[in-house]
C-alpha cells in the first residue's frame, strides 16, 4: 500500500502567503493540517477553502507546542512541515512520492533557497520530512528542532538527503516587522538559553538575531560561545564559521578574520564561501594579489557542497564581479600613478591588471587598458 504524507504548517495572519505554500504542495500530499495562532485575518478561511484541516491553538511564545500540536492531528505515514512564506519547488515537489518509500531512511534533508527579491540569495539543507511517529517530537521553544528526536529514536544514517527544493521569502518585510520580529525572537531565545544550559545551538540564533540589528561584537560573542558547545558535525556550524568571519570584516578585524578563515578551511576545505570572504579580508588589507586569487580560486572550486550554507553566485558572479571592480581599479590607479610620474607603480599596477585578464578575460577592461597604455605614449 502506498505511503501517505500529512503536510503541518503553523500560521498566524499569514493571508499573504498560505495560499502559495498550500497550492504548491496540495497535489503531492494526502492531508493538509494548518494550526492557526491567532490570525486576525483571513488566513484560517483561505486555508480552509484550499482544503486543509485548521486548528486553533493559543500562542504561548513556543513555536515547538504548535508544531506538536499539528503532528496531533497528522494521519499520514510521513510529515512534510513547511512555513506559511514558503513553497515547493515545481520540478522537484513530484520527488515526494518516491522518497517516502524508501525504507533505508527515517527522515530527509531538502534544499532550501532563501529569497530576496524574488532572487536566490542563500542556499542550505533542512530536515524537514520524517515518519510520523508519536517518539517524534518538536524541541526548543524558538527555531524549533525536530531531527534530534529522530535520531535518538533511530540513527544518524537513517537521515538521507532529497532534491527536493523549498523557496522561502520572509526576507521580504518591511523594517518594523522585521525588528518586532527580532525582538520576539531574543525574547523566546534568552528564555530559552537559561531552560536549555549548554546547548550550542541557541547562541547560535542569538548571534544570528544580533547580526540582523547590526551588533556584530555581541553577534562575534555568541558565536563564539556556540561554537564552543557546539559539534563540528552541526549542521548549523559552518553557518556560522561563514558569520563569524563576516563578523570579523564589520569590524574591521581582518587579520583576525583571516586568521580564522584558514582555520576552518582545513575542516571545510570545499568550502568556497570562506575563500571568498578571504579575498574581502586581502582586499581590505590591500593585499590585491592575495585577493585576486582567492577570487580565481572560487571560479575554479564552483559551488560548495550543498551541506555547506552558501550565497548564491559565490563561484560565479560575485568573484568575477569582484575581478572586474579589482582590475578596473587597478587600471584607474596605474593612470594616476603615472600622471604622478610614479611610473614603476603604474606599470606594477598595470601589469597586475594584465596578468588578471589573462585569467578572466575582459573585452571591457582590455580596452580600458590600451586606452590608458596609449596615454603614456
Amino acid at each position: 500500500m502506498a505511503k501517505t504524507i500529512s503536510l503541518c504548517i503553523i500560521a498566524k495572519d499569514e493571508e499573504q502567503n498560505i495560499a502559495r505554500c498550500i497550492n504548491s504542495a496540495k497535489d503531492y500530499v494526502d492531508q493538509i493540517i494548518v494550526v492557526d495562532t491567532g490570525s486576525t485575518d483571513y488566513t484560517v478561511e483561505l486555508a480552509e477553502e484550499l482544503g486543509a484541516e485548521v486548528y486553533h491553538f493559543i500562542w504561548q511564545d513556543d513555536f515547538a507546542l504548535a508544531r506538536n500540536k499539528s503532528l496531533e492531528h497528522a494521519t499520514g505515514d510521513w510529515i512534510l512541515f513547511l512555513d506559511c512564506d514558503e513553497e515547493l519547488d515545481p520540478d522537484t515537489a513530484p520527488l515526494l512520492k518516491g522518497v517516502i518509500e524508501n525504507e533505508n531512511f527515517n527522515g530527509y534533508s531538502l534544499k532550501i533557497i532563501n529569497m530576496f527579491n524574488n532572487q536566490p540569495g542563500t542556499r542550505f539543507l533542512g530536515f524537514r520530512m520524517f515518519r510520523n511517529s508519536p517518539l517524534h517530537r518538536f524541541e526548543c521553544p524558538i527555531h524549533e528542532q525536530i531531527l534530534p528526536s529522530v535520531i535518538r529514536n533511530s540513527s544518524r544514517d537513517k537521515i538521507g538527503q532529497s532534491d527536493i527544493t523549498i523557496y522561502h521569502y520572509g526576507y521580504d518585510i518591511d523594517e518594523a516587522a522585521n525588528k518586532n520580529k527580532i525582538e520576539r525572537n531574543l525574547r523566546i531565545l534568552h528564555k530559552a538559553h537559561q531552560d536549555y544550559g549548554n546547548t550550542g545551538f541557541i547562541p547560535f540564533y542569538i548571534a544570528v538575531e544580533h547580526q540582523k540589528m547590526g551588533d556584530y561584537q555581541k553577534a562575534l560573542d555568541y558565536y563564539t560561545l556556540s561554537l564552543g558547545r557546539s559539534d563540528i558535525n552541526e549542521n548549523y556550524v559552518p553557518s556560522m564559521i561563514r558569520s563569524m568571519v563576516t563578523c570579523y570584516i564589520n569590524l574591521q578585524q581582518y587579520q583576525e578574520g583571516l586568521d580564522f578563515a584558514d582555520k576552518f578551511l582545513k575542516v571545510f576545505p570545499n568550502y568556497t564561501d570562506l575563500v571568498y570572504l578571504k579575498g574581502i579580508l586581502y582586499s581590505h588589507l590591500d593585499n590585491i594579489p592575495q585577493a585576486l586569487e582567492c577570487m580565481n580560486q572560487c571560479i575554479a572550486m564552483g559551488p560548495p557542497p550543498i551541506n555547506l550554507f552558501s550565497v548564491h553566485g559565490i563561484a560565479d558572479e560575485k568573484p568575477k564581479s569582484f575581478i572586474q571592480n579589482i582590475t578596473e581599479g587597478l587600471i584607474r590607479q596605474g593612470l594616476e600613478l603615472f600622471i604622478q610620474g610614479n611610473k614603476a607603480q603604474a606599470y606594477t599596477a598595470l601589469d597586475t591588471a594584465f596578468q588578471q585578464l589573462k585569467k578572466t578575460p575582459d573585452e571591457e577592461c582590455y580596452t580600458q587598458m590600451i586606452e590608458t597604455m596609449i596615454s603614456f605614449l
